[in-house]
């Protein structure tokens, strides 16, 4: 399934909602997963921007699936602080 599809099913299941948040990338994973990282549209700026990073599954069974496995809505500073923990660890 393509990426755009993915993003638009989620839209259209109500998970996230493309009014909200614009698809700023995204990439597939060799255990077939999808990153997918939004910017709210609504909250934050240019210079200090909310964003939503999601990890998503595609089922395919008798129907095509997307399914959330896991979501996280960050700032900038949230990642600089969790990158000085991180460092630390190799």
């Amino acid at each position: 399934m393509e990426i755009k599809r993915i993003i638009k099913e989620l839209d259209l299941k109500g998970e996230i909602s493309l009014e909200t948040w614009k698809p700023i990338s995204a990439k597939r994973n060799s255990d077939g997963t999808i990153d997918i990282l939004y910017r709210n549209l609504l909250l934050g700026n240019e210079r200090d921007p909310v964003f939503l990073w999601v990890y998503v599954n595609v089922v395919e069974d008798e129907e095509i699936d997307v399914r959330i496995l896991e979501k996280m809505t960050f700032k900038k500073e949230d990642l600089l602080w969790i990158m000085k923990f991180v460092s630390k660890f190799g």
